[in-house]
């Protein structure tokens, strides 16, 4: 056994002996490396690591979490978590953690992550923008890395070891004041990992960018790109969530075993290798698995962990969120259309690359409206006319999901902390009858 985690254990084991009837320990041993860059350059390279464990304690269902840096004032800590139990109100939703003992895939991280000369790799991504937009071109944006090693105990059993590596790439490329491209590379592994296609698509939709004009309200047919799509599943599969079920801010509420989506919807919560969210088990320590969520516009389950299971009368899916359930890595299943046939095939539409500053005015209902931003384009007949600017969509995440007319072979890693998170495999999305209004 690993110092680090018998160090874990013994954490539990105190809060067992206060008293506790429940206990769990994660701890994570991360190395992070993030590079700044502005103006086409490097502006500074950072390196931090962190020792924090995570821990929740039960007592006569009232549940408690704190987190503990670099195992300082353990003993303190862990009394005053245990006093705050009993002074706490009992909550009725809980029902324990995951108990017995689990056998867990080998890990396949790649720890060659954290060694990384990221300066070369962003000025790569940099270089490939600029060959697509022009020397003009002004890029900035953000390198990440990371590597955890990951060590969690239970008191109800559950105990193991993992390591997670991730390495991330945004770069927003600038031809004119207002005429912008994001491009983003992700992956857990330096192989599969290439900025370039990053930098030659932000320089790609810069270039194509230029000169927009204000847009037209209505309503349009729309081509998503994928890192749309991931803001689209983040929306979609976050209201999976049991929890976000069980108070009311999904649009997924009793239609368990219903028709919510186009039947050429099928999205999974899928934890896989090739994922920035890569692990073995969740946070009680139970092992991670695919899981359909929407089969050929059927909603086949909720996401749970412990709790919501046995609330919902059913088995904990394996994405425990302690305190609530969510995805690890949604995809969308891939279609059988080509993004090109899929502009070709559109008579009047739109092809919209970003987004951010997504809001509901009703989780229940699912209105809600999110501003495009980066690369904004009108298409007419088949082909690119005209690029846009200062346009909102206005409309409802259930009824989208819906109108889902196409998707495309072409399915691309993303992930940006601003909107497309978790990360996610994402197609370009064709969606019908789709409202714009203008900013207010």
């Amino acid at each position: 056994m690993s110092e680090t985690l018998a160090k874990t254990e013994a954490i539990v084991k105190k809060g067992k002996r206060l008293g506790a009837d429940e206990v769990i320990a994660k701890t994570t041993f991360g190395r992070y490396r993030q590079t700044r860059f502005s103006n086409n350059e490097v502006d500074i390279t950072v390196a931090w690591n962190d020792y924090v464990t995570d821990v929740a304690l039960s007592w006569q269902k009232r549940f408690v979490v704190t987190q503990i840096h670099d195992f300082q004032n353990v003993d303190e800590t862990i009394r005053h978590l245990y006093q705050l139990a009993k002074a706490s109100k009992e909550n009725p939703m809980y029902g324990g953690i995951a108990k017995g003992r689990f056998h867990y895939n080998k890990s396949k991280a790649d720890k060659s992550v954290g060694n990384l000369n990221q300066a070369e790799f962003v000025l790569e991504a940099i270089e490939a923008a600029r060959k697509e937009a022009g020397p003009d071109l002004n890029a900035g944006g953000i390198m990440f890395t990371k590597l955890e090693d990951v060590y969690l105990a239970s008191s109800e059993g559950p105990t193991g070891e993992d390591c997670r590596s991730a390495v991330e790439l945004s770069i927003r490329a600038f031809s004119q004041r207002e005429s912008s491209g994001h491009g983003v590379e992700c992956s857990s592994t330096i192989k599969d990992f290439d900025p370039s296609r990053a930098g030659q698509k932000a320089g790609e939709l810069a270039r194509m960018a230029k000169n927009p004009k204000a847009g037209v309200e209505g309503r349009y047919d729309i081509i998503f790109d994928p890192l749309f799509t991931g803001s689209f599943l983040s929306m979609w599969g976050g209201m999976t969530s049991a929890f976000q079920v069980m108070i009311q801010l999904s649009v997924f509420v009793n239609k368990l075993g219903q028709k919510v989506a186009s039947e050429i919807v099928t999205m999974r919560d899928v934890p896989a290798p090739y994922s920035m969210a890569n692990r073995v088990f969740d946070d009680e320590g139970v092992p991670v698995r695919e899981n359909v969520l929407i089969e050929k516009g059927v909603l086949k389950t909720y996401l749970h962990n412990t709790s919501t299971a046995r609330i919902f009368k059913t088995e904990t899916t394996g994405n425990a969120g302690i305190v609530y359930p969510g995805p690890w890595n949604l995809e969308l299943d891939a279609g059988n259309i080509s993004k090109n046939e899929m502009l070709e095939e559109t008579k009047r539409g739109l092809y919209l690359t970003n987004t951010w500053y997504t809001r509901f005015q009703n989780y229940a209902a699912g209105d809600f409206s999110t501003i495009p931003r980066d690369g904004m384009f009108l298409i007419e007949n088949g082909e690119i006319t005209q690029s846009w600017k200062d346009i909102r969509i206005s409309d409802n995440a259930l009824k989208m999901i819906t109108n889902v007319a196409s998707i495309s072979k072409e399915r691309q890693h993303v992930h940006w902390w601003g909107e497309a998170d978790p990360p996610s495999l994402s197609p370009y999305m064709l969606i019908k009858d789709v409202q714009i209004t203008r900013p207010k």
